[in-house]
């Protein structure tokens, strides 16, 4: 089997709003349609598409720490697009895959939109002292904080057994039912070492309070 083609799709809760957006990035509109259940628009860009979907009523919708990640030849003008639109666009650094820069943005649903130019211009100077590299982990605690607002320490102990009195970020789990609120290092270092780990949404309780329910009724 050979892949042909590839389309990414996403719901939106206002389809004209996004596809202003995505038309922002590059993409135009090949084609649309709409029943009395939902609306959606079907945007390419050489060949590389995306589908965007809306639904009546709504579609609940979560924010993803990471929606999609676009690589651009001008990102410079990439940025004067979307700052053109209201968005608020910030530079991350210059990890070693955009030398040219890498900006984090959100798309009209909250979730972040990373854009990288591959290669630094010639009238750009070299930065090898701001590389850096996007934590797909770090945007996960950032809306687990937003969300749920936490404030606890760490709960996970140091390799000594003593206490960790870094705030906790990043909710885990495992497929036994346990969860522990972690700070970034720890939750890397759980998220390797301990079979089953994950991280968790910090708003369900998950399976094994369930499970817990069903037994006491």
């Amino acid at each position: 089997m050979k892949l042909t083609s590839f389309v990414a799709s996403t719901y939106v809760r206002d389809l004209e709003r996004s596809r202003v957006f995505y038309e922002t990035l590059g993409f135009a509109e090949q084609s649309h349609g709409s029943n009395e259940l939902s609306a959606w628009s079907y945007l390419r860009q050489d060949d590389h598409f995306i589908l965007l979907v809306t639904s009546d009523p709504p579609t609940e919708i979560p924010e993803l720490p990471l929606l999609f990640y676009f690589f651009v030849d001008d990102l410079g003008s990439a940025v004067a697009g979307l700052e053109a639109i209201g968005c608020v666009v910030e530079h991350v650094g210059y990890p070693p895959h955009a030398l040219g820069g890498e900006v984090k943005t959100a798309d009209p649903d909250g979730n972040t939109i990373l854009l990288g130019q591959p290669e630094r211009s010639p009238s750009q100077p070299d930065h090898p002292e701001s590389a850096q590299h996007f934590s797909l982990l770090r945007e996960a605690a950032t809306l687990a904080q937003h969300r749920a607002g936490a404030t606890m320490t760490c709960q996970l102990r140091d390799i000594h057994g003593e206490p960790c009195p870094r705030p906790a970020e990043v909710k885990l789990a495992d497929s036994w039912g346990d969860t522990a609120w972690a700070c970034i290092p720890h939750a890397e270092e759980a998220l390797i070492s301990a079979s089953g780990a994950f991280i968790a949404d910090q708003d369900k309780q998950g399976l094994a309070v369930f499970m817990a329910g069903r037994r006491k009724s």
